[in-house]
């Protein structure tokens, strides 16, 4: 029987070959042994992969799910700081207004309507607030700011007002200008949308409402008062004892409006408790899913030590071969 030989260079390029799949298995074994999971999850679920597929496309659903449950949560909490903002001025200007008297100097009156006039402009601001450059006060509408300029509107208030020069005909026209449902405020102030609120779908069960918006009664009402304390350092026609019962009325109405700014920081509150929850439940539901598919595609730890040891002892074997097959020398058996 004829013995087929292999010459040198050929042996070299065999052992080369050898070496190089000895250390690609060890490798492919190492890295399942650090990271716990099967490289071929076909093979490993011996091609009965749809219920792996599930979970992952249901993993998938709830990260979508879980990032608009975050983007809602972080509008209403910065919605909750517009608020806190508006009314935070709101109490110190109607502290501010109460301390005007019929004896106060005119002076005193006037640095009182120039505050009043700084509180609306403050409020317009906090209202005109945008996040991540998408309004956050003018409902659906987002690309523009929800309300006009302060200064426009209170240009356009005394454009309104005229020649009043009394306390109640100025109250009368401030309160025309903010409540008609076709001018004044609806048109000239308010630039956001006036349909229907923000629905947020956080997953398939839960919808939210955000009925927050710049046109809001409560936010009306607020403004409303401190564009009347504003007013009287527009108009120069009136009489000190015009200015103090504008300021006065103007306090008691930012006093009162209190109420209004609670009752929406609340509903706020009920749609970020809704949120939170369905969040918690989220987070629930896709770290059970996790560890289903963890379970599907993980390696056996003592399986896979055991053929890394096997395989480390074949590569040391591989290498003890190879450096002994390089000493062979003819000379030796000469």
């Amino acid at each position: 029987m004829p013995v087929i030989s292999l010459g040198d260079m050929a042996q070299q390029f065999s052992a080369m070959r050898n070496g190089g799949t000895i250390k690609s298995e060890l490798s492919r074994l190492t890295q399942r042994m650090s990271s716990g999971r099967v490289e071929d999850v076909t093979t490993h679920l011996n091609g009965r992969t749809e219920r792996f597929s599930g979970v992952r496309h249901s993993i998938a659903q709830l990260d979508g799910h879980l990032q608009s449950a975050r983007e809602t949560s972080q509008m209403l909490a910065n919605m909750q700081m517009i608020f806190q903002r508006v009314d935070l001025v709101r109490a110190e200007t109607s502290r501010q207004l109460l301390s005007i008297t019929p004896d106060s100097q005119p002076t005193q009156i006037n640095e009182a309507a120039t505050a009043a006039r700084g509180a609306f402009a403050s409020m317009v601001s906090a209202l005109n607030t945008r996040l991540a450059d998408r309004a956050l006060m003018g409902g659906v509408s987002v690309d523009m700011q929800p309300l006009a300029d302060a200064d426009d509107m209170l240009a356009n208030l005394q454009v309104f007002v005229g020649g009043a020069t009394t306390s109640i005909a100025i109250m009368t026209a401030v309160d025309n200008w903010f409540d008609d449902p076709a001018g004044g405020f609806a048109t000239i102030g308010y630039l956001g949308d006036t349909g229907d609120p923000i629905q947020k779908r956080l997953n398939n069960d839960t919808l939210v409402r955000v009925d927050a918006r710049a046109d809001d009664p409560a936010v009306k009402q607020t403004l409303k008062a401190a564009a009347i304390a504003a007013l009287v350092s527009e108009v120069p026609t009136l009489v000190d004892a015009a200015k103090y019962e504008l300021l006065q009325e103007a306090a008691t109405r930012l006093f009162a409006a209190s109420s209004g700014l609670v009752a929406m920081q609340s509903r706020i509150g009920l749609v970020e408790e809704t949120v939170q929850r369905a969040e918690v439940e989220m987070n629930a539901q896709q770290a059970a899913l996790k560890i289903v598919a963890n379970d599907l595609i993980s390696a056996d730890p003592f399986d896979t030590a055991s053929r890394l040891q096997a395989v480390q002892l074949q590569l040391e074997t591989h290498y003890t071969v190879t450096a002994r097959m390089s000493q062979l020398s003819l000379l030796r058996y000469i």
